[in-house]
């Protein structure tokens, strides 16, 4: 399956339409080093993305309009240090998180760890979500085969390309509508 097929059947499969009163949503990108997660919120954002790699030191907190939908967007640095210090304070209250993962396999095993503690600090109304980023890369795994392991839903990236800033943004939206439902008591 494609990447923009994926996106689009989960996009069309839905039954929420968009919220248009809710606060900021909260959205929490976490991984490990050099997975990918600047660069998905500069992708979000519509910012430049330079390729070089600056490992984020702590978080970087931001928010940004996506179409109407206004997000606070929290980059965790991947460092264990970082997300030791960090995580644990700061995820909570998240709408939703994307788990980021380069797509190695050596990395989605350490990915599957940190996602498995990130779900004991957060509530049923937030959307763990993976991005197997980096699969314009040889060796990746494909976003079926790491869906498999993480046991999470997972959707195909490559953050470097700014055509993907269009289906980012539209599974965001989605997911809130899962989030805002949900708060509601609807499912």
């Amino acid at each position: 399956m494609t990447m923009q097929s994926t996106f689009k059947s989960f996009i069309k499969n839905s039954t929420f339409k968009p919220s248009q009163q809710a606060p900021a949503a909260k959205i929490s990108i976490i991984g490990t080093p050099a997975v990918g997660k600047t660069t998905l919120t500069k992708l979000m954002r519509g910012q430049l993305i330079s390729g070089k790699y600056n490992p984020t030191m702590g978080f970087n907190l931001g928010a940004t309009n996506l179409d109407g939908l206004n997000v606070r967007l929290w980059d965790f640095g991947g460092q264990k240090a970082y997300l030791k210090q960090h995580l644990s304070k700061y995820v909570h209250g998240s709408d939703i998180i994307f788990v980021v993962t380069d797509s190695t396999p050596k990395n989605v095993l350490t990915t599957k760890e940190l996602l498995e503690h990130s779900k004991t600090l957060v509530d049923e109304s937030c959307e763990l979500v993976a991005l197997a980023n980096k699969q314009d890369l040889q060796g990746h795994m494909s976003p079926e085969r790491v869906e498999d392991v993480l046991q999470i839903p997972t959707f195909p990236m490559v953050a470097i390309d700014k055509n993907n800033r269009q289906r980012i943004v539209e599974l965001i939206n989605t997911l809130m509508n899962y989030v805002d439902a949900r708060k509601r008591g609807d499912n």
